[in-house]
């Protein structure tokens, strides 16, 4: 009988202690907002993608390559891609030939709009004139099918700088534009 009763305690003992743990547990929960937010996830993005190359191409043609350390995409109604880290975009030509690059410390593309801005220190090459350009902005709008600034930028090709107040051209940068020139420097270097 003793070992019965031995039998029943230990199992009561064991029972009430998952009781009063479970008891501790509950009493710890609470529907509190501040901590539930805490988990909400709508802010980050969906898919994230590091040391990426994209190549766009047409008909056979490569019409671009993109090259990003790391690419953030984003869903929902806003939905949009980051480049958090930078991105190298290469634009082609017709003879599959690299026509123009693009780099900046930071972009972003809207896909809802359309539109793809890039900023940070962006330099444009383009590699038929020989033109470079510095600009600390820059957007690509899909839609119209052009390329434009409206920041101070530097234009160099060879001995020549010119300085200006804005930047346009088409997207595959055939005719760009310096806007609001303020001069340009030109020298001889012998």
């Amino acid at each position: 009988m003793k070992y019965l009763y031995n039998i029943i305690a230990s199992q009561t003992r064991l029972l009430l202690s998952i009781a009063g743990v479970f008891v501790f547990l509950m009493s710890g929960c609470s529907n509190d907002m501040k901590e539930i937010q805490f988990f909400d996830q709508s802010g980050q993005p969906v898919q994230v993608v590091r040391d990426t190359e994209i190549i766009q191409s047409k008909k056979g043609h490569i019409q671009l390559k993109l090259t990003a350390p790391v690419i953030n995409a984003y869903d929902g109604e806003e939905a949009k891609t980051e480049y958090p880290e930078g991105v190298f975009i290469q634009f082609f030509g017709n003879d599959d030939k690299i026509s123009t690059s693009l780099s900046a410390k930071y972009a972003i593309s809207y896909d809802y709009k359309q539109i793809m801005e890039a900023r940070n220190n962006v330099v444009v090459i383009d590699y038929n004139s020989g033109d470079t350009t510095y600009m600390e902005s820059i957007v690509w709008d899909k839609n119209e099918k052009r390329i434009y600034s409206d920041k101070p930028i530097k234009s160099v090709n060879g001995s020549r700088i010119t300085y200006g107040d804005g930047f346009e051209s088409d997207e595959s940068f055939k005719n760009p534009q310096i806007l609001r020139q303020r001069g340009t420097l030109e020298w001889n270097e012998e």
